[in-house]
């Protein structure tokens, strides 16, 4: 009902739907008493929409829907309906149908209302019962309590008679656990002698065999005790303290140490006759019959194991047990020593040869350059002297204007000169000292490039023949463009007077090599200076103008990328020179 409604928005939405129930139902009623019933007389009665109201609780929307049907009722029977077809008393008998269903529709609601009323006092009531049980059983449990504490106090009685007794029981247990401290500092001393005695031995095997001895004064009832260690599939005798073992290599797979090392923990065999399968290390004598192994660990991976062995059947303790894996991080940490050791050494001996390696690049290098700075200076004095001789008679103001133009010419010549040997020295001490990045190099269109900027490779000067086939290089194209130049400008210059220079350029693959060949008509090169042409300031004739620096700096470009160069030649018949480089993917 609308008054049991306690918040403002849920009564809003409680009036909204009232008013939608009352709209829908007088539109429905109306279209069907105006619209399709027309002007009959239907026996439908107004009172079924107002049971809407039992499933929609409002008395408000009941009696308003009431009057709107009596309304309607009036206006379609006495308005609209003629007068000879008027039927007043099945109007009365809809209203009379109509305002008892409303009526009962009420009386309903109100009987809702009180039973509701009824339920809400009925749980008020039970809830004040169970509260009052509830009450009731606090006091019950009260009066339990003081029960308990009353049972409580006779215990404590009790106990203190019982905590007479158990103080007897700790004095005779304090005196066991001396005796047990007493044997556990004994052990740990055995255990620090061991560890002493062990850093004070020579080398890695002494520090192992001291290891092994000190584990079997420290394992009472142990025969011998060994070390294996895993190498491929087969355990290997490492060390060794107690009756003498085979030093033999038995297979890993059918060893008690591979099922240790698989699971990565200290486990023993009691009686060895019952585990034919096993392999354990021999002896002179009869064979071992119990033995106890714990893993030995570097790095987090299991490399072998340490095993004590008896002559006898028997179990082991958890005190042994923890000895030996004491013994095993000692073991273990002794191997990890001497693998460090080894690599170490290993490293020292790689950087030993790095070091000699690029020593003796360094060495090549300085004596290289002395040989360069010597050679340069010399013939750097050449031109200077050249100068300097036909500046002076030019100062002393004699000799005809032919003669001192003929001097002026010289000294352009020679200064010319060295600034080429200024551009040649610039140009190798670069390459002996810039990091090449060697990049996947296409030959073709940098020679391509080439030809169609340099005016001494135009086609009215020189013929150049290049093929198309040329292979892709790894290379810098700096290099590999200073290389060509050098290459390309010599095939064209050391020509025969009178002849037009031919030139040209092919490629091959050698085995994951590519080699680029120059081939030219000059006048070849004599065999006495064919094997030191590519050294610096080498020249193979001095009819024709250069520093002798073209081809060492193609030798140190070519080096410096990983490849090489080389020449065939013969007076007279042109000269064949190759670079070779690795061969792109």
């Amino acid at each position: 009902m609308y008054s049991e409604i306690k918040t403002p928005s849920a009564r809003r939405r409680f009036s909204a739907i009232s008013v939608a129930i009352f709209l829908v139902s007088v539109a429905g009623m109306g279209i069907l008493r105006f619209q399709t019933a027309g002007s009959w007389h239907l026996s439908l009665t107004y009172g079924l929409p107002l049971l809407f109201c039992l499933r929609h609780p409002d008395r408000r929307l009941l009696w308003s829907m009431v009057l709107a049907f009596a309304a309607m009722a009036v206006c379609k029977d006495f308005v609209f309906t003629p007068a000879d077809k008027r039927d007043v008393w099945l109007w009365i008998s809809q209203m009379a149908n109509t305002l008892v269903i409303a009526v009962v529709v009420h009386t309903v609601l109100n009987l809702s209302v009180k039973l509701r009323r009824r339920n809400s006092e009925l749980e008020a009531a039970n809830g004040e019962l169970t509260a009052r049980e509830e009450e009731i059983s606090r006091q019950n449990e009260e009066l339990q309590s003081q029960g308990e504490e009353l049972a409580q106090q006779n215990e404590e009685l009790q106990a203190q008679g019982e905590e007479l007794a158990q103080q007897n029981e700790e004095l005779q247990a304090r005196t066991e656990e001396t005796h047990a401290a007493n044997q556990e500092l004994e052990q740990r001393e055995g255990m620090l002698r061991m560890l002493l005695e062990s850093l004070r031995a020579g080398g890695d095997q002494e520090v192992l065999d001291q290891i092994c001895l000190s584990a079997l004064r420290l394992l009472e009832g142990g025969a011998a005790v060994g070390v294996v260690e895993r190498v491929g599939e087969e355990l290997v005798l490492r060390a060794q303290a107690g009756e003498r073992l085979k030093e033999t290599p038995f297979a890993f797979t059918r060893s008690f140490a591979s099922i240790v090392m698989e699971t990565g923990r200290t486990a023993y065999v009691d009686d060895l006759a019952n585990r034919p399968d096993l392999i354990v290390p021999g002896r002179e004598g009869p064979a071992f019959r119990s033995l106890l192994s714990a893993p030995l660990r570097i790095h987090a991976r299991t490399i072998g194991a340490i095993e004590i062995y008896s002559e006898r059947p028997r179990g082991w303790t958890a005190e042994q047990f923890r000895i030996l894996e004491w013994v095993a991080a000692q073991c273990s940490l002794t191997l990890e020593v001497r693998r460090l050791h080894e690599e170490l050494s290993h490293s020292n001996n790689r950087l030993e040869g790095l070091v000699r390696i690029r020593t003796a690049k360094l060495h090549e290098l300085v004596n290289e350059l002395e040989h360069f700075s010597y050679t340069i200076t010399h013939d750097m004095r050449a031109p200077l002297r050249a100068m300097q001789g036909f500046a002076e008679i030019l100062s002393e103001d004699e000799g005809t204007p032919e003669e001192r133009r003929r001097y002026l010419g010289r000294i352009v010549t020679a200064a010319g000169r060295m600034d080429r040997l200024i551009t040649d020295a610039l140009s190798y001490s670069q390459a002996v000292q810039q990091e090449l990045e060697l990049v996947e190099v296409d030959p073709l269109p940098l020679l391509q490039g080439m030809l169609d900027s340099y005016p001494e490779f135009q086609s009215a000067r020189a013929q150049i023949e290049i093929e198309p086939s040329l292979p892709r290089v790894k290379a810098n194209q700096a290099g590999l463009t200073q290389c060509f130049s050098n290459l390309l400008t010599n095939a064209v210059k050391f020509v025969g007077e009178g002849r037009k220079p031919k030139v040209r350029v092919r490629g091959e693959r050698r085995e994951g090599m590519a080699r680029i060949w120059i081939e030219d008509n000059g006048i070849g090169i004599e065999p006495e200076i064919l094997p030191k042409i590519f050294g610096m300031f080498q020249r193979a004739t001095r009819d024709y103008e250069g520093t002798g620096i073209g081809l060492a700096l193609v030798r140190k470009v070519a080096e410096r990328m990983g490849g090489r160069v080389g020449v065939e030649s013969e007076p007279g018949k042109g000269s064949r020179f190759w670079l070779e480089f690795r061969a792109a993917e």
